[in-house]
Parts: structure tokens; C-alpha cells; sequence
């Protein structure tokens, strides 16, 4: 199972993602195969799994953040849909070196919501109806962006 499965399975089953925050912002990397229109490496988020992932990667440069926890329902509905408008990436359970596997949040999004339909579990959501409508606007917007 490669790490993106690994990772959304676990935060679908818990429901709840972790993040490092600091005075300075979140954990950030840069990502080494997107780039922005002026050659700039995109710019990507760090998420973890679980905490002991995320306790790892504080050995460095993260050494002065702590974990945060994020309901996933606020890191599906705010935090994913927020990083499509920045145009950010999401750092899936990046390691004490700062390398981890990097994702769109349109695909993260799908993702989640695949992976929370297959679990049949009842699910809370705050912005959105429902699953389904969560799935068809990222759907709109992925096609949006291939034009």
C-alpha cells in the first residue's frame, strides 16, 4: 500500500490529521516536481497521519512546532478546499529529512471521500450536504483546471 493510501485510510478511520504549527506558520516544504508560472517551487503543507509520524518529523527543521490536531471534516472541508485557492500542495507524513509524498488537494479531497463512502460510516460535514456534493464540485473544479 503505497504512503497516500497508508495516510488516508488512517485519517478516514480516526478522523483527525495532525499538523506542526510554530510562531512562524505550519510545517512547510517545497515541492521538488511542480513548479509556479515563475519557475518557484510550489509550495506544500505538511500533514501526518498520526502522531508518532508527526513527532519524528519535528527532529529538524521543525524541531520548535508542536503537533496540532484537525478534525477531518475541518481538513476536508477548510483546509483542502482553502490550498486549491493558494495553490499549495499537500506533504503527506513527511520524514525527519522533510521528505514525503506530495498531492494535489483536489485528489486528496477524492480521496477522502472515496475511502469515507467505502466505510460507510456516518460522516458530519459543516459546509457541505454531503458526500456526493463534496465529490462533484472537486470534479468541477479538476476539470476547470485541465482546460
Amino acid at each position: 500500500m503505497s504512503q497516500f493510501n497508508q495516510f488516508i485510510k488512517e485519517i478516514c478511520n480516526e478522523e483527525k490529521v495532525y499538523i506542526l504549527s510554530s510562531e512562524e506558520g505550519f510545517a512547510i516544504s517545497y515541492s521538488e516536481e511542480f513548479e509556479y508560472e515563475d519557475g518557484s517551487n510550489l509550495e506544500i503543507i505538511c500533514f501526518w497521519s498520526n502522531t508518532d509520524l508527526a513527532e519524528k518529523a519535528k527532529q529538524n527543521q521543525w524541531k520548535n512546532h508542536k503537533i496540532e490536531t484537525i478534525d477531518l471534516n475541518t481538513f476536508l472541508e477548510e483546509w483542502l478546499f482553502g490550498m486549491i485557492e493558494e495553490v499549495s500542495l499537500v506533504g503527506i507524513n513527511f520524514d525527519e529529512s522533510s521528505k514525503g509524498e506530495e498531492d494535489s488537494p483536489l485528489d486528496t479531497i477524492l480521496a477522502i471521500v472515496h475511502e469515507l463512502k467505502k466505510s460507510d460510516k456516518s460522516f458530519k460535514l459543516n459546509h457541505f450536504k454531503d458526500l456526493n456534493e463534496i465529490k462533484t464540485v472537486t470534479l468541477e473544479l479538476k476539470e476547470s483546471f485541465n482546460q
